[in-house]
Order: C-alpha cells, then sequence, then structure tokens
C-alpha cells in the first residue's frame, strides 16, 4: 500500500509508467497490471480532460494489495461526477454515428474487474480500480 500524487508538469505518460513499474516490481502479474494501466490512463484522462478541464489540479491515487486483488484507488478534487452511472454505449452502431465520449469509461469496466466511486468524507471523488487475481 502506498500512495502518489500526479505532479504539475509531469504527463500522465511519464506517471503512468512509474506507476507500472511500482507494480511490476511489487509482484503483480504482468498482464493484470497491463489491464490496470489502460483502465487508470482512462480514468487519469477524464479527470484531466472533464474534470479539471485542462486546468491545473490534484490527483492522488492509493495503490492496495488485498489477497490477490490490486486496487489503485484514485482521488481528485474536481466537480463531484460518478463514472459509474455512465451508460454503456452501443458498440453495435457504426463508429460515425455514436455520441461523443463514454468510450473511456467503457473501456475502464472491460478493463477491471470492479469499478467503485464514492465521495470522501471531504468532499472529493473517489474511484476505486479493481483487478481480482492479479498476484
Amino acid at each position: 500500500h502506498y500512495a502518489e500524487t500526479l505532479s504539475l508538469g509531469e504527463t500522465i505518460t511519464a506517471f503512468r509508467q512509474r506507476i507500472e513499474q511500482d507494480l511490476l516490481n511489487c509482484g503483480a502479474d504482468p498482464n493484470a497490471v497491463a489491464d490496470m494501466i489502460i483502465a487508470l490512463n482512462e480514468a487519469l484522462v477524464n479527470v484531466v480532460r472533464h474534470g479539471y478541464r485542462q486546468q491545473p489540479g490534484r490527483v492522488e491515487m492509493t495503490l492496495l494489495r488485498r489477497a490477490d486483488a490490486l486496487l489503485i484507488e484514485v482521488q481528485d478534487e474536481a466537480p463531484l461526477f460518478d463514472p459509474t452511472h455512465v451508460p454503456t454505449p452501443d458498440i453495435t452502431v457504426p463508429l460515425a454515428q455514436r455520441p461523443f465520449g463514454g468510450m473511456g469509461v467503457h473501456m475502464m469496466r472491460e478493463f477491471v474487474d470492479e469499478l467503485k466511486y464514492q465521495t470522501t468524507v471531504d468532499g472529493r471523488n473517489q474511484l476505486t480500480l479493481v483487478k481480482h487475481d492479479a498476484f
């Protein structure tokens, strides 16, 4: 269990690579890590793009191991938004005819076993990504 903060000036790519290496170093399964990193990337992009509207903002992350499960808790101070209520897009509709958006949350759901949202006691968003059988 440890916490990380995405710092100003650090790209999402550099942050994601740092987290990926930390997860691999603690013995997590490489396939589980790859899935979590894809979901994490989508979560971070959504926070920066939609939550903070491309402006600086704090993002904190806590990595946890519970038995064989890997959990990543992402907290931010953007306006409250529960991505678990975003409807699943109809992927049978041709891409050119689909409304814009919603695919990031869909990807998160596809790559993790659980996606949980809650508001922290101090009023921040907390999204938890869970991958079972990760160790």
